[in-house]
């Protein structure tokens, strides 16, 4: 994908080429979406499409990327964080994305979404290691952004199975309990050593 940053006419080609991609995913598989009918449903044409993109996946990376940036603005307005909060920002946040997130499970692509999330793990760490009360060290840091982002991407995927059954107070309560049972059994280990 070209830098476009300071080109209006080329990001808003690109906000189109996005839209009409994900307008298409409402009403096909996204692997037998064309750069044809993404580029006919933006009203481009195809060099247009070639210019800015060099496939569907990043164009549906960019939207992820752009997804990413608003969730990490979210972040960092909290101040004091716990898991709690963290669980919060993150179920509104998904709630607010609730059809595009039932368009990427139907098409199998969350595990894009989920890459595309753990990319900037480094950025939430940044954002958000002197909101908690408690310090990971540096040794396990990566491995406890891993833990919690896969643990937060599951039960959000596992909602989604559910069609949406459980309500935003039944996952935060859930988020809370698996919580408090991690951090008694990290203090009860500490205790034993």
């Amino acid at each position: 994908m070209s830098d476009t940053s300071n080109n209006p006419s080329a990001i808003r080609s690109q906000e189109w080429l996005t839209d009409a991609l994900l307008s298409l995913l409402e009403e096909k598989s996204f692997y037998k979406i064309t750069i044809k009918e993404i580029a006919e449903q933006a009203v481009l044409d195809r060099s247009t499409f070639y210019r800015h993109f060099d496939s569907k996946n990043a164009v549906l990376e960019r939207y992820l990327h752009q997804l990413a940036q608003e969730y990490l603005r979210r972040l960092d307005a909290g101040e004091i964080m716990d898991m709690g909060k963290v669980a919060s920002i993150f179920i509104t946040f998904w709630m607010e994305n609730i059809d595009f997130i039932r368009i990427i499970r139907k098409n199998d692509l969350d595990s894009l979404l989920l890459k595309t999330f753990n990319k900037h793990l480094p950025s939430i760490h940044r954002l958000t290691e002197n909101k908690f009360s408690y310090i990971i060290s540096e040794e396990n840091m990566e491995f406890a952004l891993a833990f919690n982002a896969g643990g937060m991407w599951n039960i959000l995927m596992k909602w989604v199975d559910s069609d949406f059954q459980h309500t935003y107070d039944d996952l935060i309560k859930a988020f809370e309990e698996i919580t408090r049972f991690n951090y008694a059994r990290q203090d009860m280990e500490t205790k034993e050593k």
